[in-house]
């Protein structure tokens, strides 16, 4: 009995420990199928977003939708871990060309910064990323950072062996060196773009000639700035490239502006505003509400300065971008001082000082510190104000060694800085070559957009000449088959088919212009049977319908091939005789009565059929059928016509 119990404590533990090992596999299966789901749906949403980012790469940059690469960025980025570096790299790159394309120069150096982090083995991606960032070195004037970053641009660009990308390296250390006061070394940059620019792709052009023009604005050659950007003007229109063509609006806005043509500055500033509220890029919407404000109060427009500045503000707010703000709050304080708000004024110039953080202003609104050094003198705290005083006169001596610099550079800017001429004549070759490229340029696309206009003609042409073709052959084909059909209508015509009363009208008109035009001899004969009302009288319709037919078919068979015959009433005929002679029509019509009158008509048993004719040559004032058959119908010495029933 013990044994017993033994054995059977023995196989059940032997059962607990086998169903524990089945257990065990059920849930490290179970997990293992739950973990292959889980990795397999982010492979497949990988795959997808991987290649929509390889498609987007291809887009131009300004045809790129914002909202998408937004989409895109946040999608791949929730799940960082699937991804490799190189998409993590061009995802960034699609967000820094959005958000340049937007204006936001925070957010391009932000994404370019973070795609150069993520050190893809793309050479070329990263070289693109870093020119992304030479875009805001320039928009923030920061000309060092711009020549460290070109140098290397420029090395880089040699092992990828693009030719877009070596000529951008080249135009960002070209205009680094020039703003560096390095004009042989510029000219040196310059000379090998304008050698392969003709190698690159036409839709680059506005894109290198727009980093020399903001150049030349830079350096204070408003000029030239504004001659180039007139002429990336012209070649946005002529290749359709619309989206950043705001941007090149505000720029040529704001040479107008230094050069002071308030008005051409204002309207340029208003169609960069319009064109930016047409693509909705809100931030180019407050650069130029913020340029509309500025020429407004150059124009001592104060009042009218006041809500395109503050709109600006708010956009500026929105996207954290400081230092537009606090321009835009300048020219709003400026604009509020020129309305005597005084208290609203000095408000805003306190927020700026605590905004600044003892941060410099640019030095284009320097006139910032005169302004704080006036209302400190205003509220009699004199220490401060001179303090302000000094600090406005500081940085008006460093404006003016700024442009001091910047005319060894321009020297159409001003003649009293003008350097040795040695000096001037590479800066001067720079100047006409870049303006050389901007014409080049023009005359490559304006080329390319004749050829293109007149490919697109000649293939309208030749599509409208096989069209006229088709047409023709057409036109053929359906007058052959109707030609056709009337010459079998006219082999199956029956033989008592005759002109209505209203056809027979026309052919006589018709019959009667022609005889009197050509001068030749028309007559007209008119039968009429006699006994018509008794036969109507004695026999059905049926009897006098098969009557009809035979006389119609007896006076179609007794007439020539050009003679016409027609029907004018019951019982009347008109028959129309061309080129004969009136004994020759005689003749005929004696005949053709004499058959009639002889004829059995076998449906009208002992009736017969009585007709009589008249032969009359119409004058010049018979073109009236109604009067011409009266005068015919007397001479057979009958009742006058029907007129109503006739026609």
């Amino acid at each position: 009995m013990l044994c017993i119990s033994i054995t059977n404590g023995i196989n059940m533990t032997k059962k607990r420990f086998l169903l524990f090992i089945i257990l065990t596999f059920k849930v490290q299966f179970l997990s293992f199928f739950i973990m292959s789901v889980s990795s397999a749906q982010p492979s497949s949403a990988q795959a997808e977003l991987s290649n929509q980012v390889q498609q987007l790469l291809k887009v131009n940059d300004e045809m790129l939708d914002t909202d998408t690469v937004k989409t895109l960025l946040e999608k791949i980025l929730n799940n960082q871990k699937y991804y490799s570096n190189d998409i993590l790299a061009k995802v960034y790159l699609l967000s820094a060309r959005g958000a340049n394309n937007q204006g936001n120069l925070n957010k391009v150096f932000e994404f370019a910064q973070k795609g150069i982090a993520t050190n893809s083995r793309d050479k070329k991606i990263q070289l693109a990323l870093l020119l992304k960032l030479g875009d805001v070195y320039v928009g923030r004037k920061q000309y060092k950072q711009l020549l460290e970053l070109a140098q290397v641009a420029v090395s880089n660009s040699r092992l990828t062996q693009s030719v877009k990308y070596q000529l951008l390296s080249l135009s960002y250390r070209s205009v680094a060196f020039a703003m560096l006061g390095k004009h042989q070394l510029a000219l040196t940059d310059l000379q090998q773009v304008e050698q392969g620019i003709s190698k690159s792709e036409l839709t680059e052009h506005i894109e290198l000639l727009t980093i020399f023009a903001l150049a030349y604005h830079h350096l204070g050659d408003y000029q030239t700035s504004q001659i180039m950007q007139l002429k990336i003007l012209k070649l946005r229109f002529e290749m359709g490239q619309l989206i950043k063509i705001s941007q090149t609006y505000l720029y040529l806005g704001t040479a107008y502006f230094y050069l002071q043509r308030f008005d051409d500055a204002y309207n340029a500033f208003w169609k960069s505003k319009k064109y930016a509220e047409t693509n909705g890029t809100p931030i180019h919407v407050a650069h130029a509400d913020k340029r509309l404000g500025i020429v407004l109060l150059a124009q001592k427009q104060f009042n009218e300065a006041i809500a395109p500045l503050e709109q600006a503000i708010d956009i500026y707010y929105q996207h954290n971008m400081l230092s537009e703000r606090i321009e835009s709050l300048v020219g709003l304080a400026k604009a509020k001082l020129g309305v005597e708000k005084t208290s609203e004024g000095y408000a805003l110039l306190t927020k700026i000082v605590g905004l600044l953080n003892g941060q410099d202003i640019s030095l284009e609104f320097a006139g910032f510190y005169r302004m704080v050094a006036e209302m400190y003198f205003a509220q009699k705290n004199y220490q401060i104000a001179y303090l302000w005083r000094e600090k406005h006169s500081q940085v008006l001596l460093d404006k003016l060694h700024y442009k001091k610099n910047a005319s060894s550079i321009a020297p159409g800017l001003s003649q009293l800085f003008v350097e040795q001429l040695a000096q001037i004549k590479p800066i001067e070759e720079s100047k006409r070559l870049a303006v050389k490229l901007a014409e080049s340029s023009e005359l490559s696309i304006s080329f390319a957009a004749k050829y293109q206009n007149q490919r697109v003609m000649i293939i309208s042409l030749s599509a409208l000449i096989f069209l006229l073709l088709l047409i023709l052959i057409g036109f053929f084909l359906r007058l052959r088959a109707q030609k056709m059909n009337l010459a079998y209508e006219e082999i199956e015509k029956p033989s008592y088919a005759m002109a209505a009363p209203i056809q027979t009208k026309f052919n006589y008109q018709l019959a009667f212009k022609k005889a009197k035009k050509f001068q030749y001899s028309l007559n007209v004969g008119y039968l009429i049977v006699e006994n018509w009302q008794e036969l109507n009288f004695h026999f059905n319709q049926k009897s006098i319908s098969e009557v009809t037919k035979d006389l119609a078919s007896l006076i179609n068979e007794k007439i020539s091939e050009f003679d016409s015959a027609g029907l004018l009433n019951e019982g009347e005929y008109l028959l129309i005789f061309e080129h004969q002679s009136t004994q020759e029509v005689s003749l005929k019509l004696d005949k053709l009565i004499q058959a009639v009158n002889t004829r059995a008509f076998a449906n009208l048993g002992g009736f017969s059929v009585m007709m009589k004719y008249s032969l009359s040559t119409p004058d010049f004032t018979d073109i009236d059928p109604y009067l011409f058959m009266a005068r015919i119908a007397e001479s057979v010495n009958i009742e006058q016509v029907n007129q109503s029933k006739a026609f």
